[in-house]
This record gives structure tokens, sequence and C-alpha cells, in this order.
């Protein structure tokens, strides 16, 4: 009796530390799969080959990645049609180059994410939250690293998606890239310590599409003006305290703190009436596209003859019916000083936007 009872209390402490460990350690995306899958095969074919892009073209989406000061000034791109992820550099110019691409596998039902389990990787324009390594990780599933992304983001949420726990994550040798993940991307452990030089946290870029457009250089370019170019104008409005040219930018849809479109012209024509001028500059435009679905980031400094802060603002865009793109929601965060300084911005610092 004594012999059973302790081989119960081994099996069930096991049984717990494993599924803390489980819980604590796998996405919930992952949680929902079906436990009987062929992700638990070892690697029984060869892995894809990476396609490489076009000769002199580079990806539609990537409008503008930011000068390697604040943001990263790099993107990677995921083709689910090519089985390849590729990772790009910006320069001072704009102007994209290819370092690497890399095969890779993600989920095993084709098409975006739109709810929890659905064996489905999203598609869209997300950006890397944190980070696990070594012993924070099952190896044998996740190999040596993962990157958490931050599924669902804006546009997920607007539409309603559900699920979380998003990685791009290696796998071991002994796995296949050809298996089909649970909702995650992933590449060869080798892969991912290489492209972990490239990745900051937060403010590079990962864009996952279903079928990657490419365009030549000079179309990149052509276009690349013509996105700064309007939001220049969304400045140049807001500046100006033209409210009719400044809310011609934003969608009927529209909402951000807590307010539609019509409050948010009520407060902004108050603003407009409280100070004597407003003054806003714009540095290291980030511009990211998805189909119909636009992602712009930048450093944002706003000064008035009562109000100074400096902070990052990012702007979230759809395509209109008319085909233009209209903005749907906007968010403002602060910036410590350290940072600040360290990027020879100013130090007015406030706790609302403008």
């Amino acid at each position: 009796m004594l012999r059973l009872s302790t081989f119960i209390l081994v099996a069930f402490t096991t049984v717990g530390l494993s599924a803390q460990t489980s819980l604590r350690m796998e996405s919930e995306t992952n949680l929902g799969a079906n436990e009987n899958d062929p992700s638990k095969s070892t690697a029984t074919a060869t892995d894809p080959l990476a396609v490489q892009p076009p000769k002199g073209k580079v990806p539609k989406g990537l409008a503008l990645l930011g000068k390697n000061n604040y943001f990263a000034g790099k993107a990677i791109v995921v083709d689910k049609f090519r089985r390849t992820l590729t990772l790009w550099n910006a320069d001072d110019t704009g102007r994209l180059t290819l370092v690497k691409a890399y095969p890779t596998d993600y989920g095993r039902k084709p098409g975006d994410k739109t709810r929890r389990g659905d064996l489905k990787t999203p598609e869209g324009v997300y950006f890397f939250e944190e980070t696990y390594f070594g012993a924070q990780l099952d190896y044998n599933e996740y190999g040596n690293r993962a990157f958490v992304m931050d599924y669902p983001n804006y546009f997920d949420k607007r539409e309603k998606k559900t699920g979380s726990g998003i990685w791009l994550h290696a796998i071991p040798p002994t796995k296949s890239l050809l298996r089909g993940s649970r909702g995650c991307v992933v590449l060869r452990n080798e892969a991912i310590e290489e492209v972990k030089a490239h990745i900051s946290l937060n403010n590079m870029p990962i864009v996952v599409y279903d079928y990657v457009e490419y365009v030549s250089q000079d179309k990149h370019l052509e276009d690349q003006k013509a996105l700064v170019s309007l939001l220049d104008k969304w400045k140049k409005a807001w500046t100006e305290k033209n409210i009719a040219a400044y809310m011609n930018f934003y969608d009927d849809t529209f909402k951000a703190l807590k307010m539609s479109k019509t409050q948010w012209q009520a407060y902004k024509e108050s603003l407009n009436e409280k100070y004597k001028f407003i003054k806003v500059s714009i540095h290291e435009p980030m511009i990211i596209a998805y189909k119909d679905e636009m992602v712009v980031r930048f450093m944002q400094q706003y000064q008035s003859d009562e109000h100074g802060d400096v902070g990052e603002k990012t702007l979230y865009l759809k395509r209109s019916d008319m085909g233009d793109f209209k903005i749907v929601h906007e968010a403002w965060s602060p910036v410590s000083k350290e940072i600040l300084a360290a990027k020879g911005f100013g130090s007015g610092q406030s706790q609302s936007a403008n």
C-alpha cells in the first residue's frame, strides 16, 4: 500500500509540474491545437529551399523602415506561398537591401488566423514584444529561441479575431520545416540565431503575407515619396489649424482616446482655439502596409505656446472605398528622458497626447 501511494504521489506531482510548465511556455494558440498532430514526428523530409526575391525588386509593403536610430531600420517579411522568410535593411535614403532569405514553416492550415486554435498563422504587420531562450523553452518544440509577436494587433482586434501567443521560434534538427506549425512562424536554430542579431524588440516589424508582391526599386521609392507626402500634408493641416483639411484624413469609423470622429474634431477645435500656435515635427517615420492596412510610426515633437511633449505616435490607416488611406485609430506614448537624450530629441514631455 505504501509503495502504491508513493507511486501515485510521484505521478501526480510529475503531471502537475509538466502541466504548469506547458501552461507557462506554450502559447494559447498551441494549447488550442490537437495534440495528435504531425508536429510530434521527426524530420523525414528535406527542408524547403528559400526562394530568392526577383532580382532588383523589393517587397511592396515595406514603404519606409525609418532610420536606424530610434527604429531598427530593418524588417522581416514572411511569404507563406514561397515558404520563405526574408530579412531586409534600409539605408538612409530608404532604399532596401536583402540581408538574407531563409526557408520557413507556418501554420498547418491555410489562410489568415481568425480564432484561437485554428492552426493558422496571422497575416499583417506585427512587432516583437519579448524573447525566450535556453531553459525558458521546451527545446524539442521551440529550439534555441523564440520571439513573441504582438498578435492580435489593432486591426485584428478591430475585426474581433481571437487567440494569442504567436511566436517566431526555432526547431531542432529532429523536426521538419514541412510539418506545419500550430500558428507560429518557424526557422531552423542556426537561422534564428542569425536573425536574432538584427531584431530590436518593439521597434522592428515582421510582416506576414500569404503572397508577397515585389516591385522595382524605382517604384518602391516613388510609392515611398507619395506616402511621406501624405504624412506631411496631414501634419501641415494640423499645424495650420485647418480643421476641415485635417479631419479629411480621418475615416468615419475613427476612434481614439474613447472618442468618435465627431468628438475628435470637437476636441481638436478646442485646442486650436486654446493655443496661439501649434508646431509639430516628425522624425524617422516607419510606414508598413499589408493589403488595405497601413501602420505608420514616428517620433513626434509637439509644441504650442502652453504645452510641449515628445513621444512616439502610431497611426493606423485603412484603404477607403475611394481607394485612399484614412486614419481609423491613432495612439501616442511618452518616451523616457534617457532615450530622448540618446536620440537627440527635446526633453519636454506630458502625460497626454495632443
